[in-house]
C-alpha cells in the first residue's frame, strides 16, 4: 500500500467517525505498518468494519497481511500417493479378505 492510499483510508476513518482524529505518530506508524498490505483488501476491512461498529478501528481489526506462499497440499498429495502406491504393492488385493473371511 502506498502512502497515498493509507491517507485515503485514514481520511476515510476520521470522516466516519468524527470523534477519531490521528496523531502525526498514529499516521506514521500507520504508514510503515501498511507498507506490505493489500490496499483493496484493507479497505474492504474496513468498510465492514464502519457497517458493523460505531467505534474506530484499531489496527488489528482491519489489517490483512499476506499469506506466505506453501506446497503442503501438493506434498500431502505426494504422500497419500506415495502411501497406497506401497500399500497396492504390500498387500494382495484379497490377502486381507481370506485373513478375516469365515472359513
Amino acid at each position: 500500500m502506498t502512502k497515498e492510499e493509507v491517507v485515503k483510508l485514514l481520511i476515510l476513518i476520521e470522516s466516519v467517525y468524527p470523534n477519531c482524529v490521528l496523531k502525526d505518530e498514529t499516521v506514521q506508524q500507520w504508514f510503515q505498518f501498511c507498507s506490505k498490505m493489500d490496499y483493496e483488501k484493507v479497505m474492504d476491512r474496513v468498510k465492514n468494519h464502519i457497517r458493523k461498529s460505531p467505534f474506530p478501528p484499531a489496527f488489528a481489526d482491519i489489517a490483512v497481511f499476506a499469506s506466505e506462499e506453501n506446497d503442503f497440499p501438493k506434498t500431502l498429495q505426494t504422500w497419500l500417493w506415495k502411501g497406497r502406491e506401497k500399500m497396492k504393492h504390500e498387500w494382495k488385493s484379497d490377502q486381507w479378505l481370506a485373513e478375516y473371511s469365515a472359513r
